[in-house]
């Protein structure tokens, strides 16, 4: 049972983690709308960077109660 329910978690982190790339994505093809140029691609990736983080970091915020404890259960 305990295996089950590590699977689910490991899942829910996965898509997580896929959903703060793909708000990272939309911010990268939002920045597209003015043209193309190295300099906005470059200020762009740095923007999506920043959303992708700091979306999963909203979500590890709540969570991390629930993981942190079963994540480092193995020192004690």
């Amino acid at each position: 049972m305990a295996k089950k329910q590590q699977k689910s978690q490991s899942k829910e982190i996965i898509w997580n983690i896929i959903n703060s790339l793909l708000a990272g994505g939309l911010v990268l093809l939002g920045s597209f709308a003015n043209g193309f140029s190295w300099k906005g691609l470059g200020f762009a990736l740095t923007a999506s960077g920043i959303v992708a983080i700091t979306k999963f970091k909203d979500y590890w915020s709540k969570e991390e109660g629930e993981y942190s404890s079963k994540l480092f259960n193995f020192i004690k």
